[in-house]
C-alpha cells in the first residue's frame, strides 16, 4: 500500500510538472505570436529576394567562392535591392537574384558603404516577370524595448525562413567602426545576412547584419535611407571620415576610470535604450585626419556644440553633412576638457576604384580598412590574392581561403608608393625576368620589411589594369596608352 501511494504521488508529481511546462511553453508561444503576422507574411514575401554571389577576384580580406544571403526591394521603380556590405563586397562578382516565384535575374553592385554594413544591388525591373513591390520603410527610433519584430530570410539556405523576435536593446556598438545596432532575440544563422526586419505596423525598421548563437544585431534602416535618398536625387553619396573607432562605455566607468567630471552624469541623463553611456575613442586609423589630433581613450562629449551622449547614428550623420569642412569636437582627455578641430574627408573617394592583374596576382591600393586592420602607416601596394604556382604566390604565408596579407614596398630598387608606381615598375619587366621585391607579410607575427626573390612568369597573365565605371556598374580594362598618360 505504501509503495502504491508513493507511486501515485510520483505520477501526480510528474503530471503536474508536465502541465507546468506546457503552460510555460504556451506562454512563450503566445508571447512570440501575440501579433498575428499571417497576412503580413504573405504580403511581404514578394519583396524579399535570395542572393547568390560568386567571386574569383577578391580585394582586401574578402574570400573567393560562392555565398548565399538575403535582400529586399527598397526601390521597385529603379530596381534597387538592399542587402549587407559584406554581401555585396567590393570585389568583382557575379550576382544572381532569386525571387519568390522561382524566377531569377542578374544584378550589379550599385553602392556599398565603406564602414556601415549595407549596400545596394541594381537590377532591370523589366526583366522580372512580375511587378516589383517596394517595402514600406519605417524608423527604428519609434521602437521600444520588448517590441515584436519579424525577419524573413534565407536562413541556412532555406528560402523564406520566418523568424520572430523582440527588441532587447536599441543601441549597441557591434559595428566595425561606429555603427549603432539594435540588439534582438532572433534565432538565425548563415544566409540571413541582408534580411529585412519588420515592426508590427508592416514597416521595415532595420536590416539584419550579424549575430551569435544567442543574439542577433540589426542595422537601423535610417543608414540605408540616407544613402538611398542621395541616389534617388542623383547626388553623389558622401561619407564623412575622421578615422576614429568608437565604443560605448557606461557613464560610471567614464567617471571612475577616465576622469569624466561627476557633473556630467546629470547632463547626460538617463538613456531610453539601456544604461547611460558615452562615446570613447577605441583606436584611430593611420593616415586619417584625426590621427595626429585625437587619442585613444578620448571621450567625445560634444560635436559642433551638440551634446552627443551615446548617439552613434547622429555622430555619423553630422560627419556626412560636414565633408570637406572642419568639425569641432569637445573631448575629455584624462579629465581635461579640450576642444579639437578636425577636418572631415570623404571616405567614398578612398574606395578601390582600380586594380592591377599581373603574372597571376591581384594588386590594389592600401585602403583605410586595411590600414585599420593592419595598423599600417607606410607606403606600398596590397597583394590580396595570387594564383597557386604563379610568380608572387610564394611571397607570403597564405590563409586557409588562399588569401594573402602582403604589402609590396619595393620592386627591383623602385620604391612603391601606391598602385600607380607599382604599374610603372612592372611595365618594363619582361617574361622570365629574375626580380626581387621587398614585402611586409601581415600574416606573420614579425611583419618587418623582408626581401624576396622571384621569377616573372607571364604565362599567368601580362600586366592588366581595370577601372570601375559607375555609369556601367562594371570594371573595364584600361588601355596601356591611357595608363602611360595617367602616370605622366
Amino acid at each position: 500500500m505504501v509503495f502504491m501511494k508513493v507511486k501515485q504521488q510520483s505520477v501526480c508529481f510528474h503530471i503536474r510538472n508536465l502541465l507546468i511546462l506546457i503552460g510555460i511553453a504556451c506562454c512563450v508561444f503566445e508571447g512570440i505570436a501575440e501579433h498575428n503576422w499571417n497576412k503580413q507574411i504573405k504580403d511581404f514575401k514578394p519583396m524579399v529576394v535570395n542572393i547568390e554571389t560568386s567571386s574569383e577576384i577578391v580585394f582586401e580580406t574578402e574570400a573567393k567562392g560562392t555565398s548565399f544571403a538575403t535582400g529586399f526591394i527598397i526601390d521597385a521603380e529603379r530596381g534597387i535591392i538592399a542587402t549587407n556590405r559584406h554581401v555585396t563586397g567590393s570585389s568583382p562578382s557575379y550576382v544572381k537574384i532569386n525571387f519568390y516565384d522561382g524566377s531569377f535575374t542578374e544584378a550589379r553592385v550599385l553602392y556599398y558603404n565603406p564602414t556601415h554594413d549595407f549596400g545596394f544591388y541594381q537590377i532591370y525591373p523589366e526583366e522580372v516577370p512580375f511587378a516589383l513591390q517596394t517595402v514600406q520603410l519605417g524608423s527604428w527610433k519609434a521602437l521600444a524595448l520588448g517590441d515584436e519584430l519579424l525577419l524573413i530570410g534565407n536562413n541556412e539556405k532555406e528560402e523564406y525562413s520566418i523568424k520572430f523576435g523582440t527588441v532587447a536593446n536599441l543601441n549597441v556598438d557591434k559595428g566595425d567602426r561606429h555603427s549603432s545596432y539594435i540588439h534582438t532575440t532572433f534565432d538565425r544563422t548563415g544566409g540571413s545576412s541582408g534580411s529585412p526586419v519588420w515592426n508590427t505596423k508592416g514597416e521595415v525598421v532595420a536590416i539584419h547584419a550579424r549575430g551569435t548563437d544567442t543574439s542577433s544585431f540589426e542595422l537601423p534602416i535610417e543608414y540605408l535611407i540616407d544613402a538611398l535618398k542621395q541616389i534617388q536625387n542623383n547626388s553623389k553619396i558622401q561619407h564623412g571620415e575622421i578615422g576614429v573607432d568608437l565604443e560605448l562605455i557606461s557613464i560610471g566607468e567614464a567617471i571612475k576610470h577616465f576622469k569624466l567630471p561627476e557633473a556630467s552624469r546629470l547632463e547626460i541623463g538617463p538613456s531610453e535604450a539601456s544604461t547611460p553611456k558615452v562615446m570613447q575613442i577605441a583606436s584611430i586609423i593611420p593616415r586619417t585626419t584625426g590621427n595626429k589630433l585625437l587619442r585613444a581613450s578620448d571621450i567625445i562629449y560634444r560635436i559642433n556644440g551638440q551634446l552627443i551622449r551615446d548617439d552613434l547614428y547622429s555622430f555619423d550623420f553630422i560627419l556626412n553633412e560636414q565633408v570637406d569642412n572642419t568639425i569641432s569636437l569637445e573631448v575629455y582627455r584624462n579629465g581635461e576638457n579640450i576642444v579639437v578641430d578636425v577636418p572631415v574627408e570623404n571616405l567614398e573617394q578612398r574606395k578601390i576604384s582600380r586594380f592591377a592583374r599581373f603574372s597571376g596576382s591581384i594588386f590594389h591600393d592600401i585602403t583605410p580598412k586595411l590600414r585599420r586592420l593592419l595598423y599600417f602607416e607606410a607606403n606600398g601596394v596590397y597583394l590580396p590574392q595570387a594564383d597557386a604556382g604563379s610568380s608572387f604566390s610564394m611571397l607570403g604565408q597564405r590563409e586557409r581561403n588562399g588569401n594573402s596579407k602582403v604589402v609590396i614596398q619595393e620592386i627591383n630598387g623602385h620604391q612603391i608608393a601606391d598602385l600607380d608606381s607599382f604599374i610603372q615598375a612592372c611595365q618594363g619587366i619582361p617574361n622570365g625576368a629574375h626580380t626581387y621585391v621587398v614585402i611586409r607579410d601581415f600574416n606573420l607575427f614579425d611583419s618587418s620589411p623582408t626581401p624576396k626573390s622571384l621569377t616573372i612568369n607571364l604565362k599567368f597573365g601580362p600586366l592588366q589594369v581595370f577601372e570601375w565605371h559607375q555609369n556601367l556598374l562594371d570594371w573595364e580594362q584600361m588601355e596601356m596608352q591611357s595608363l602611360s598618360e595617367t602616370n605622366q
